[in-house]
């Protein structure tokens, strides 16, 4: 398949997202660590502060897809970074009594990553075509992963040797440099239509034909068990049996790695006719890992689960994210653009919430045996994710 050039806006919205991926990985990865240390690993306050994240981007998304149809997404966008910047200064400002404004500090989440992820998520279909989309989204992720090689390493080391708050300040600069590269994305996104989600639903259910876009939906559920509550789970294994920061970030280099170099032969050897045959890979090895990390949480089995999933897991996010915005193969009309990329936002929010749903339950357990369930529930998920997968390279 012939590709074209990434445009300016393209590597500029690119520039943006792998910065964010340094912010999310210390207010993901490292404050989870954190919380679970200052909360002598009360697995319960992970779960309620991203239960409350997400019921929050939930409502929020749907709210800002009225403002995404009626203002400039770009500049919605650069809010959406500022809104995070804030997030990282309130951190820094609470300290340890983060754990006392568990529900505060989850609701200014929720509504920073909405504000963030909502127009990014639409951007990345104005500043791509069909032609270079998967370039756009394999680089990226390329990117991302020798990123996530060096900033883990640098960030454990870092919490270790100054302070979690200390760290902060510097997150805090990284926003506003992202502020900054955001002013080079340029997009017209000019709509005489209003928001009109109820609208587009309608339309959903009356068209039979359309089983793909269906298919997309069902995934997006899976999509946010996946690509959050398995990595918060592995984060919370890794502490309880690794104990440092350090390690953490030796860890998530080492796992970074992998996907970076399984990314690069995927990106190499991308070809339509291999795709299925790779889908039915990442679901039977991703399954016989975690088979063994069931059998006894060590951690030989625990690299041994990560290994696998660091390389597979990745790959079934590129393919996922190539495939939903896919505007043209989808039947999504262009008035309806907005709607639908909303509409995928809140069902993944629907999956993380269940999701950490069920972490608390099993934190008030507190029983290892429902924990392990948890984690069989989420791995369970990746193999009917990839037949999602299979089945949109059928039709």
């Amino acid at each position: 398949m012939e590709t074209e050039k990434l445009s300016k806006s393209a590597k500029s919205l690119m520039a943006c997202e792998i910065i964010n991926s340094i912010i999310d990985l210390f207010l993901s990865t490292f404050l989870v660590a954190y919380l679970l240390n200052i909360t002598n690993e009360n697995i319960g306050y992970v779960a309620v502060y991203y239960i409350i994240d997400y019921a929050i981007t939930a409502i929020s998304m749907y709210i800002l897809g009225f403002f995404l149809k009626k203002y400039n997404i770009a500049n919605i966008y650069r809010i959406g970074i500022f809104l995070k910047c804030i997030f990282v200064i309130i951190i820094v400002f609470l300290k340890q009594n983060i754990q006392n404004y568990i529900v505060f500090i989850a609701f200014i989440l929720g509504v920073s990553e909405t504000t963030y992820w909502g127009p990014c998520d639409n951007l990345v279909g104005y500043v791509t075509n069909n032609k270079n989309r998967i370039k756009y989204t394999a680089n990226k992720k390329i990117i991302r992963s020798i990123v996530k090689i060096v900033m883990p390493l640098i960030l454990g080391t870092s919490i270790e040797l100054l302070s979690f708050y200390k760290v902060s300040g510097y997150i805090m600069i990284l926003a506003i440099i992202q502020v900054l590269i955001s002013l080079r994305i340029k997009v017209e996104n000019e709509n005489k239509e209003k928001f009109n989600l109820t609208g587009f639903l309608k339309e959903i259910k009356n068209n039979q034909k359309n089983k793909r876009l269906k298919v997309i939906y069902k995934a997006s559920i899976l999509y946010g068990v996946l690509l959050n509550i398995i990595p918060t789970l592995i984060t919370i294994i890794i502490i309880m049996t690794f104990k440092t920061n350090f390690q953490l970030g030796v860890l998530n280099t080492i796992f970074s790695i992998c996907s970076m170099l399984s990314l690069y032969i995927f990106k190499k050897f991308y070809k339509k006719r291999n795709i299925k045959n790779i889908l039915i890979l990442c679901g039977l090895l991703s399954v016989i890992s975690v088979i063994s990390l069931l059998i006894n949480i060590g951690k030989l089995e625990l690299i041994l689960y990560n290994f696998v999933s660091s390389i597979f897991i990745i790959i079934l996010e590129v393919i996922f994210n190539i495939e939903r915005f896919n505007n043209f193969d989808n039947g999504i009309q262009e008035k309806y653009i907005i709607e639908n990329q909303i509409f995928i936002n809140i069902i993944m929010q629907i999956g993380r919430i269940i999701g950490y749903i069920l972490l608390l339950i099993a934190s008030i357990l507190n029983n290892i045996i429902y924990f392990k369930c948890i984690l069989l529930l989420a791995t369970i998920c990746i193999p009917i994710y990839s037949f999602y997968m299979y089945q949109l390279q059928e039709k």
